[in-house]
């Protein structure tokens, strides 16, 4: 679990995150993050925190914000407040390393979303588009769902469909939270990825097929 002073690192992207305060170390009441985004990484998804305000002060640097459609860049010395559930995301469109300044209210759950997804990409465990897998995604995306979601699918099909897919990622030795590997600790990499051998790559395949199975019936369903 992070603690103020704890860095994570994004190696796909190149973004690192330095914890202030945690939501066990404010009560639960928010998180702050200084943010090192560098320039031209890949662009994150748009998503929104349902339940959460969030913001950024831009220390140096720049950063630009999509928020419900609309730009702006925020310079330094800037600031600028997302309130819950808006559409967003944002990049650094300048030319050297952006710090930042980000904040959430209340916490929740965001601190240990940060550490499961840098920890994911600390180990290779994204795709090509920064997505975990089908599975790590089926047990993170219901237990991470107040803290931060895609507008795209609506929730309503995204928590039927993960709610029907979680209990066999589980099955399947997933985790929704993965631990970033802190190496100053000692923490071990969790096995949140089903890596627990033969029977597990077996219950893989048969689990495939029950999700594809479940997939399918929702399509038909939608059709309806």
């Amino acid at each position: 679990m992070a603690k103020a002073g704890d860095e994570i690192v994004n190696p796909r992207t190149g973004q690192r995150m330095v914890f202030l305060e945690t939501g066990q170390e404010t009560g639960g009441q928010s998180v702050r993050i200084d943010s090192y985004n560098p320039p031209t990484p890949p662009l994150e998804p748009e998503h929104v925190h349902p339940f959460q305000e969030s913001g950024a002060e831009v220390i140096s640097g720049s950063l630009r914000f999509s928020v419900d459609g609309e730009e702006s860049s925020v310079k330094v010395g800037e600031s600028i407040t997302i309130p819950a559930n808006k559409p967003h995301r944002f990049w650094n469109d300048g030319e050297q390393e952006a710090h930042s300044i980000q904040s959430f209210r209340p916490a929740l759950k965001i601190d240990r979303f940060f550490e499961s997804y840098f920890g994911l990409a600390h180990d290779g465990k994204l795709n090509e588009e920064g997505s975990p897998s089908f599975w790590q995604l089926a047990v993170m995306v219901p237990h991470f769902g107040d803290e931060i979601r895609t507008p795209n699918p609506p929730w309503t099909i995204q928590r039927a469909l993960f709610g029907l897919l979680a209990p066999v990622g589980r099955m399947l030795s997933y985790r929704p939270e993965y631990p970033y590997p802190y190496g100053e600790r000692g923490e071990e990499p969790s096995v949140s990825e089903g890596e627990q051998g033969a029977s597990a790559s077996s219950g893989a395949r048969k689990g495939a097929v029950w999700g594809m199975d479940i997939i399918f019936a929702l399509f038909l369903v939608s059709l309806l």
